[in-house]
C-alpha cells in the first residue's frame, strides 16, 4: 500500500490550503491523504475531562475538509500539550508509515497557532520522511509540479534529496534542474561572523570545476533522456541565492537536504534549507538522510514505492 500524504491542520484558512498541494501529489503517487487536527492545550498538562466529543466535533469538520473529490478520508484528532505540537505531528506521521507531511509554514487561527513556522521547522528537522513546507503567501488555486529544482551541497542529505526529487519528477512529469550555489570563500569558527577572504582567479575557476565535476556525477544518462535533467553550477549566498533563482526562472518547488541538527549545533551551524523555506515563494521540499534515533532511512524509497 502507498505511503500516506499527512496534512496537519488547524483549520485556518493558510493550514487548509496545503491541502490543495498535497491533492496535486495524491493522484501521482497513488497515496491516500491523512488530514491530522491537533487538539491543543494551553499546558502540558492532559486537558481535564472527557475530550471525544472535541474530537468527534474535529473529525466532522475534517470529514468536511477531505471528502467529496476522490480521497479516503483519514482523520484523526491528536491532543497536543504546550509545545508537543511539532513532536505530535511527527510521531504520528512515524506510526502512520507516512511518505510526506505537507504543511504551511504559517497558521493562525482557533485556540492556539498550531502551524507557526517554527513548528514547520521544527517537523522538517526531525520528521523522518520528506516535508513539504508551503509559504503563507504561495497561492493554492491550480496546483502545479511542473518544474523542480534541485539545490545540493554534494553532501548525503543533499544526495538523499536527489533521489526523492527523482523518485517526484517521474509520476509528475516534471524535469529537473540541480543548482550549486558556490559561495565566497570564508574564514571563521562558527561562534562568531565569518570573515570572507579574497580568492585568485585561479583559486575561483579551481572551486568552478570541482562543483561542475560533481554535479556532471550526479547526473546519471537516465536522469537526462527520462527527466530532462540540466545543472548549473552559480556564485552567491546559499540561501538567498537558492530562492532568487528559483523566483527567476518560475520553478514550482524546490527539493533540498536537511542535516537534521537540533539543540546547540543548530543553533550554532543553523540551515540553509531553513532559510530557504523562510524566504523562497515556492513549496520547499526537506529531506534527511537519517532517521533521529540512528540508522539510514532512505526518504525516496517511500515515493518510489508509490510512483511505480
Amino acid at each position: 500500500m502507498p505511503a500516506p500524504i499527512v496534512v496537519p491542520t488547524d483549520f485556518s484558512p493558510p493550514s487548509l490550503a496545503a491541502l490543495a498541494f498535497a491533492r496535486a501529489l495524491a493522484p501521482a503517487l497513488g497515496a491516500p491523504l491523512h488530514l491530522l487536527h491537533l487538539v491543543a492545550t494551553s499546558s502540558r498538562r492532559p486537558p481535564r475531562g472527557d475530550v471525544r466529543p472535541i474530537a468527534a466535533a474535529a473529525r466532522r469538520r475534517l470529514q468536511d475538509a477531505l471528502g467529496g473529490e476522490g480521497c479516503t478520508p483519514h482523520a484523526l484528532p491528536v491532543v497536543a500539550h504546550g509545545d508537543e505540537t511539532a513532536e505530535a505531528i511527527t510521531e504520528y506521521a512515524r506510526s502512520s508509515g507516512a511518505g510526506l507531511i505537507v504543511m504551511r509554514t504559517h497558521g493562525r487561527s482557533g485556540v492556539a497557532p498550531l502551524l507557526m513556522g517554527s513548528v514547520a521547522e521544527k517537523v522538517v528537522r526531525t520528521a523522518g520522511c520528506p516535508v513539504l513546507t508551503i509559504h503563507r503567501t504561495a497561492p493554492a488555486p491550480a496546483v502545479r509540479f511542473r518544474r523542480i529544482l534541485v539545490a545540493t551541497d554534494f553532501s548525503a542529505p543533499s544526495d538523499a534529496a536527489l533521489d526523492c526529487a527523482r523518485a517526484l519528477a517521474a509520476p509528475l512529469g516534471a524535469p529537473l534542474h540541480l543548482l550549486h550555489v558556490l559561495e565566497d570563500t570564508r574564514v571563521g569558527d562558527g561562534m562568531g561572523p565569518d570573515v570572507f577572504v579574497a580568492e585568485s582567479p585561479e583559486g575561483r575557476s579551481a572551486r568552478l570545476r570541482e562543483a561542475r565535476v560533481q554535479l556532471a556525477h550526479r547526473v546519471t544518462d537516465d536522469d537526462r533522456a527520462r527527466l530532462r535533467t540540466t545543472a548549473e553550477v552559480i556564485y552567491g549566498a546559499s540561501a538567498r541565492s537558492i530562492a532568487d533563482y528559483a523566483a527567476d526562472n518560475e520553478f514550482d518547488l524546490i527539493v533540498m537536504g536537511t542535516h537534521g541538527r537540533t539543540g546547540l549545533a543548530h543553533l550554532l551551524v543553523g540551515s540553509v534549507t531553513e532559510q530557504v523555506i523562510r524566504t523562497a515563494a515556492c513549496p520547499v521540499l526537506a529531506t534527511r538522510h537519517a532517521w533521529p534515533g540512528g540508522g539510514v532511512a532512505h526518504p525516496a524509497h517511500a515515493a518510489a514505492g508509490a510512483a511505480a
